[in-house]
């Protein structure tokens, strides 16, 4: 991945309750990947800190093991890393 790329691209984290957005840097991700050593192709979830209610699913993007992560807002994977607060 090419530097520029990896430092300004970010991700996009969008609630299935009440489509809350956040974007978080890919870099960040990236590191939180590694830090809790998930599987590969494993996607992180993130409970919405608006409504805490929903879950804020990704949108597509590489995983720092290079496998491309694209979450379906209907079907959410069971294999998923469940964030509780960001």
């Amino acid at each position: 991945m090419k530097l520029l790329t990896w430092i300004f691209t970010k991700v996009t984290y969008t609630c299935t309750f009440c489509d809350a957005v956040q974007t978080i840097p890919l870099r960040r991700v990236h590191a939180f990947e590694r830090f809790n050593g998930l599987d590969e192709g494993q996607p992180v979830l993130i409970h919405c800190p608006k409504c805490r209610q929903g879950v804020q699913y990704p949108s597509s993007y590489r995983s720092h093991t290079g496998h491309f992560i694209a979450v379906d807002p209907a079907d959410l994977p069971k294999n998923a890393f469940l964030h509780d607060a960001y």
